[in-house]
């Protein structure tokens, strides 16, 4: 059973286990009045990690040190003293992945009993995520085995347009069971659910060159570019602690664990390849495409080892080979949130 499975049923026998109790302890209701509707606005923090599209981090930090750090450390110690390595990390100290996001919404509610209530809102998710990784490796070869020619070559990589985000709403219907303690404070059950509908993006902007002792430059300056909407799941199960005021405002801090989970992604995708060389005018290809976000397993190898990479894409269809894995967007995390709320 995977691990997204796993929690929704766990949160779904959660809330199955605690209705009926709830249910049995519920009074007489009001009659009906406006004086039982308010308006909730809440916001905060949900601490999150979406592995598929973190692994975009992954996949760009593992192919940096591959070709830069595991390449030329092989050579150093293939051919000793002679050949020396000299490397320079500029910007972060790795690229970001997304642990975090801002959670926010606004609930309509209506209380049909001093423990019981119902409410109708839209809650929304946004993070962003972004990264300024470079790296320089300036070799010098005396031995001239490697390197064919004297002096120093710099092999340099930046990427300083890096970017992963994601967002999501959800119109969620939630049950409200709660008990008032004295006449301030009021604690509370929430069970919560409704239809999730995602947005991502990721943004890649790698440079590639190699500079010769004569000063030659040549390499490559790659712009990639995906985006991506699909639909899923929403569940919710938390509870709340709040405090009423003389007046017509209630304010609340709400903790809960949301899943959030959507596993079919579809949108389009670009890049611009512009070839550096500095003898030559630049030349740019562009190309454009849309379809199913998914993952391609490959290998790389070479002289100084093997690179097993997990590349996010949505070009290459996912039938198309047993080596594509499907891509998943989720969003589920604990969740803290402070709130008020507005009798009418």
């Amino acid at each position: 059973m995977s691990t997204r499975l796993f929690r929704l049923l766990a949160l779904a026998l959660v809330a199955l286990a605690l209705l009926p109790p709830l249910a049995r302890a519920q009074e007489d209701g009001y009659p009906f009045r406006l004086a039982n509707f308010s308006f909730e606005f809440l916001g905060g923090a949900t601490r999150i990690a979406p592995g598929d599209l973190n692994s975009i981090a992954d996949y760009e930090e593992t192919y940096l040190r591959y070709y830069y750090a595991t390449r030329f450390n092989y050579y150093r110690g293939l051919y000793g003293d002679a050949y020396q390595v000299r490397s320079t990390r500029t910007g972060d100290a790795q690229f970001n992945s997304i642990r975090d996001a801002l959670s926010y919404g606004v609930r309509l509610r209506y209380n049909l009993s001093p423990s019981f209530g119902l409410s109708f809102g839209v809650q929304f998710l946004t993070c962003t995520q972004t990264s300024n990784v470079g790296m320089k490796v300036d070799v010098i070869d005396g031995s001239r085995d490697y390197v064919d020619y004297g002096g120093t070559v710099s092999y340099q990589y930046q990427n300083s347009g890096f970017l992963l985000g994601a967002s999501a709403w959800v119109p969620q219907l939630a049950a409200h069971f709660g008990w008032q303690f004295g006449g301030v404070l009021r604690l509370e059950i929430l069970v919560a659910g409704g239809p999730l509908f995602v947005e991502c993006r990721s943004l890649s902007e790698r440079r590639l060159s190699v500079t010769d002792a004569s000063g030659y430059q040549s390499g490559s300056l790659v712009r990639t570019e995906m985006t991506g909407k699909g639909t899923g799941v929403s569940v919710e199960l938390g509870g709340r602690i709040s405090a009423k005021t003389a007046g017509f405002l209630d304010f609340f801090v709400e903790g809960s664990y949301a899943f959030r989970d959507a596993t079919y992604l579809t949108g389009p995708g670009s890049s611009k390849s512009v070839v550096i060389d500095s003898n030559a005018e630049q030349d740019s290809v562009l190309q454009n495409w849309s379809g199913e976000w998914s993952s391609i397993q490959s290998q790389i190898t070479s002289s100084w080892g093997k690179f097993l990479q997990y590349k996010v894409q949505n070009q290459i269809l996912t039938d198309r080979g047993t080596n594509i894995q499907k891509f998943g967007l989720d969003l589920s995390g604990f969740q803290l949130k402070a709130g008020m709320a507005v009798k009418l």
